[in-house]
């Protein structure tokens, strides 16, 4: 079974639980587990997708970068006074 359909399956026992009436303490038990296992296999596919290279590209906020050098106003001689 892939990652994915991993996650989905755990998705819907989740989801189903609360409603097949099993006793207290393994409903508990049922959800912490399938928890757990929805965190490791999501951590799974987020290294899969940093290795795949999946984000680049991505151009981020800096906020004290020095601006660039693309020609404004003030170097063409336009200005609001004109």
């Amino acid at each position: 079974m892939s990652k994915e359909m991993t996650v989905i399956a755990l998705g819907v026992l989740v989801a189903a639980t609360p409603y097949l009436g099993v006793p207290g303490l393994w409903k508990t038990v049922i959800l912490v587990l399938a928890g757990f296992c929805l965190a490791g296999v999501g951590f799974l596919l987020r290294g899969e997708a940093l290795s795949r290279g999946v984000g680049e590209g991505k151009r981020h906020f800096v906020e004290n970068q020095a601006p660039q050098s693309t020609p404004t106003q003030r170097d063409h001689g336009i200005s609001s006074l004109n």
